[in-house]
């Protein structure tokens, strides 16, 4: 083995790896937080500071990044008129592949998660558990809401595509 085969052989880390891990860390550490909010509160607050923590990587990162997938997430004015014009013209196929709507909904988690991370560190030290609870309840329907808006496109699309009878995939 030469030296270019080793250095072409080997897979550096992309900024989209890292954001994918990112998700799966902050998705678990909610999860496991949510679960646990009635017993447990060791792994509850371990699991909250740990979303904290992952919170505070990405805003940070997000203010830090010029371009690539760890800036914020905005659909540009082009993509909603021409996702208007998809929904007004072929209706429910306006949702097929990616719409504004994900970001939209990316958005709103990142936005619901900063009150309710600050209200569970609050809560640690003052009389706020009702407040950290009713907003916790909330970003439940909130990260609903984005899994199915994030999933609708692919659903559509393999709706479209089941129907017409074509393989999902390229067959090789």
């Amino acid at each position: 083995m030469t030296m270019t085969t080793i250095n072409r052989s080997r897979r550096w880390i992309k900024p989209m790896d890292l954001l994918l891990a990112w998700h799966g860390l902050f998705a678990g550490c909610y999860i496991v937080a949510y679960l646990t909010a009635e017993g447990g509160m060791a792994v509850h607050r371990f699991a909250g500071y740990s979303a904290m923590a992952l919170l505070a990587v990405r805003l940070l990162a997000a203010a830090l990044a010029t371009r690539g997938p760890w800036t914020l997430p905005w659909a540009s004015a082009g993509q909603w008129r021409a996702f208007g014009k998809k929904l007004l013209g072929s209706g429910p196929g306006a949702f097929k592949g990616r719409t504004p709507l994900s970001p939209l909904s990316g958005w709103a988690v990142l936005l619901m998660m900063v009150p309710v991370v600050l209200a569970g560190l609050i809560a640690d030290w003052f009389d706020a558990e009702d407040l950290h609870e009713g907003l916790a309840e909330g970003s439940l329907v909130m990260i609903l809401v984005h899994v199915g808006v994030v999933s609708l496109g692919p659903a559509a699309k393999a709706l479209r595509t089941h129907s017409a009878g074509l393989p999902s995939k390229p067959q090789v």
